[in-house]
């Protein structure tokens, strides 16, 4: 018996060894799918959805451009004055967003079609010089022809070209989308075969292990009375170790059920899902900003309250540190307590837009620093915020609250989307936005939301308990 202690030994570590090991390549599994799907997230977050983005802007200015020309030369065949600031204007931003565009990586088969559209575009470009000059040179028929004629055609063409580079990232996204939910349900699968196939083994060796206890037991018990006691010890052993190992095993095949019952939560291949799910929430943040600006028109509900001082500690709670990040200094200056008749929620939105705006455009002021005051007008409550960034040049000043609008040469990204997020939600509200600005000192943004009434402060009381 003694001598078949080793085997035993060696097949149980062996059992054991093989359920430790099912575990652990169940957990590297999970993480190598888990990598594979935020590749595929981030690939979606960061080109994909940038990528269609530009490329609408791009064929949405570009159709603006074929207006504006085309207003330019009637007015020259009519005999009124030209002016050609909005038409500059207006390639100047079908250039910035197809520049935009090209710095993200390309997928298989983008930069062929980007040759076409730059085909096109060169044509087109050309095309609308010789309009222009035209125009200015006194020839305003032989524009007005050209511009029936070839540039018409030229238009349609680069639209297409571009709707075709917008249809092959669009073709890429589902393609993608299609490949994280594979890989979501093939790392499922394997991982739930991995973790039965470790659970399996521990059985069995729990199993062996038993057995084996309980056969000793009975050599021992038959050696004779002056083995009973190491008999009974023996036996006392076993048991302990099989309710130890049995025990536990339970608990996790009942953890296991209940995991396949709220579809692998607490497994692997729920973690993955999770990571997985956490990256695809970022072209959310340059669609959050679309979708947020689609509902932006939103009628506020009735009785909505929103205490200002609240909303905003809970900013500076989050934005102080990105302050400190950027050498910027962010402060509030004390004001009386306060609410609006908004939801903490739009607040929260309007206020959170117009201080990272603020942050993100101080450039490389010498004294770096974003201040917000609250300040009691009448029947409306007035939030500023004043920075000290480089000021918004007087051509762009009557637009910024406009949609994709965003200051010429800005080397920060984003959408041109978070202004008029805010317009619109303030005036949803039945408030008022403003902006003051000097070249070379800073911009002061503010907005004023009515006041909370007197019925939206009993409500809200009797919400939260403090009612009588």
């Amino acid at each position: 018996m003694i001598e078949r202690l080793p085997s035993i030994l060696l097949s149980l570590f062996a059992a054991f060894f093989v359920a430790i090991a099912s575990f652990v390549i169940s957990a590297a599994y999970a993480e190598h799918r888990a990598a594979e799907i935020d590749a595929a997230a981030t690939s979606l977050a960061e080109n994909a959805a940038p990528s269609v983005m530009y490329l609408a802007a791009a064929r949405a200015e570009l159709r603006h451009t074929q207006a504006l020309l085309s207003d330019l030369v009637s007015n020259a065949v009519l005999g009124r004055p030209l002016d050609r600031h909005e038409l500059d204007e207006a390639r100047d931003n079908l250039s910035r967003s197809l520049d935009a565009y090209l710095v993200l990586p390309v997928y298989p088969g983008e930069r062929k079609q980007w040759q076409t559209v730059a085909q096109e575009l060169g044509k087109l470009g050309l095309d609308i010089d010789r309009v222009l000059s035209l125009t200015a040179s006194g020839h305003p028929d032989e524009a007005s022809k050209l511009m029936d004629d070839a540039l018409r055609a030229d238009f349609d063409a680069t639209s297409e070209a571009v709707m075709a580079s917008i249809e092959l990232n669009a073709q890429h996204v589902r393609s993608m989308a299609v490949e994280i939910a594979a890989k979501r349900v093939r790392s499922r699968g394997i991982a739930l075969a991995l973790n039965t196939a470790s659970v399996a083994f521990a059985l069995l060796a729990c199993a062996a292990a038993a057995v084996q206890i309980r056969r000793n037991v009975r050599l021992l018990w038959q050696q004779g009375v002056l083995l009973e006691r190491r008999a009974d010890e023996l036996e006392q052993f076993a048991g302990r170790v099989a309710h130890d190992v049995l025990g536990p095993l339970g608990a996790v095949a009942l953890a296991l059920d209940l995991a396949l019952r709220r579809c692998g939560e607490g497994e692997p291949a729920r973690r993955s899902i999770e990571r997985g799910r956490q990256a695809v929430m970022r072209v959310k943040l340059i669609t959050n900003g679309l979708l947020e600006f689609a509902r932006a028109g939103a009628r506020p509900e009735p009785g909505a309250r929103a205490e200002v001082r609240p909303v905003i500690d809970d900013l500076m709670v989050e934005l102080v540190p990105v302050a400190v990040d950027l050498g910027a200094e962010l402060r509030v200056e004390p004001f009386a307590p306060c609410a609006v008749a908004a939801s903490p929620g739009v607040l929260t939105s309007i206020l959170a837009n117009l201080i990272r705006n603020a942050l993100k455009y101080l450039g490389d002021s010498a004294d770096c620093r974003v201040v917000i005051r609250v300040l009691d007008v009448r029947d409306a409550v007035r939030i500023e915020v004043e920075d000290t960034g480089p000021g918004i040049a007087p051509a762009i000043e009557p637009l910024v609250f406009e949609p994709y609008v965003r200051a010429q040469g800005a080397r920060v990204p984003g959408m041109g989307l978070g202004l008029a997020t805010v317009k619109r939600l303030t005036e949803a509200h039945d408030g008022r936005v403003g902006l003051r600005t000097v070249v070379g000192k800073g911009s002061l943004f503010w907005f004023e939301l009515p006041k909370a009434s007197a019925e939206a402060a009993r409500a809200s009381d009797v919400d939260s308990g403090t009612g009588a």
